[in-house]
């Protein structure tokens, strides 16, 4: 199962107290759009949770903070990132810093910093 953080994504029905730890976990839920982890999740418990309820394996995915589109496709460094240890903001295979475009990646990185 591939979840991209910060993303909204769906899980099959849930035993009640699978679904209380993923909520105290930090893993947010809406009836309409389904999960959702995000930088107040507890990534590694989460995935932990998820795992063991689904019976599935979880691949833990990023997004572009230049474009928005997911990161981890053709990254170099994909096979020694863990995700749930890193920043959520990557550079998609398009934007990362080979291309040139570094400097767009700091500039949407510094304004997502609050001082």
């Amino acid at each position: 199962m591939k979840i991209l953080v910060g993303g909204w994504f769906t899980l099959p029905r849930l035993g009640r107290d699978d679904f209380l730890l993923l909520m105290r976990q930090g893993v947010k839920y809406d009836k309409a759009m389904g999960f959702k982890m995000d930088s107040e999740t507890d990534l590694e418990s989460a995935v932990r949770t998820i795992r063991s309820a689904t019976r599935e394996e979880v691949e833990l995915t990023v997004r572009c903070l230049v474009c928005g589109k997911e990161a981890c496709e053709g990254c170099p460094y994909s096979a020694l990132c863990d995700r749930r240890k890193v920043s959520s903001m990557c550079l998609c295979a398009d934007h990362s810093p080979e291309k040139g475009v570094y400097g767009l990646y700091v500039k949407a990185l510094s304004g997502t910093i609050v001082s």
